[in-house]
């Protein structure tokens, strides 16, 4: 299954896309889920609106309790303080809403080959035990993990594409501990 795919099947209610403008996935959201039930934050938003806001993950301006949903996709990697982020996913959502996390694996054997994470923009890089770690520190508990091979899917702009197949084959021979894309399903915990 893919990121996009997952997030589709687990997203619910009002939802919150943090980093909302790289890349597709948002339209897909808009698509199954409805433009009133969907919120965005971002650095990149030219005009605040009621649903989108200018703004980094580690100060997200909106009310507490109020989404049932928060996607970050592709995001925790490139924030300075990602507990900040967390601590303010827990704010925004529920009690019981869910925090859709996908993230590159730090400890990857791709990584390790093609040194694909290793560039100014990975700040916060985490492996699955200090993700986890730093979730329930945040007021989460983890109820899915799984990993997922890069595909063009998650590397908007690559210049790799070529990579995907060597990286999709060996990534189902490798212990998840080595593989590549992290997918994290968490709930706020009461």
């Amino acid at each position: 299954m893919e990121r996009v795919e997952f997030a589709l099947g687990n997203l619910r209610g009002k939802i919150l896309d943090v980093g909302y403008s790289v890349g597709g996935i948002h339209e897909k959201f808009i698509e199954k889920f409805g433009a009133e039930n969907l919120y965005g934050v971002d650095i990149e938003t030219k005009k605040d609106t009621e649903h989108y806001r200018a703004a980094t993950a580690e100060k997200i301006p909106f009310k507490s309790n109020f989404f049932d949903s928060v996607f970050a996709g592709e995001l925790i990697e490139h924030v300075a303080k990602p507990h900040f982020f967390l601590e303010e996913a827990n704010r925004v959502l529920k009690d019981g809403g869910v925090l859709i996390i996908t993230t590159p694996n730090k400890k990857s054997l791709v990584n390790r080959i093609f040194k694909s994470y290793h560039t100014p923009i990975h700040i916060s890089l985490f492996d699955y035990r200090e993700l986890g770690a730093a979730l329930e520190v945040a007021g989460f508990a983890v109820q899915e993990f799984y990993c997922r091979p890069y595909s063009g899917e998650n590397c908007y702009g690559s210049r790799n594409r070529w990579s995907f197949l060597f990286r999709g084959a060996l990534h189902y021979l490798l212990p998840k501990g080595l593989q590549e894309q992290m997918i994290v399903k968490a709930v706020k915990v009461t």
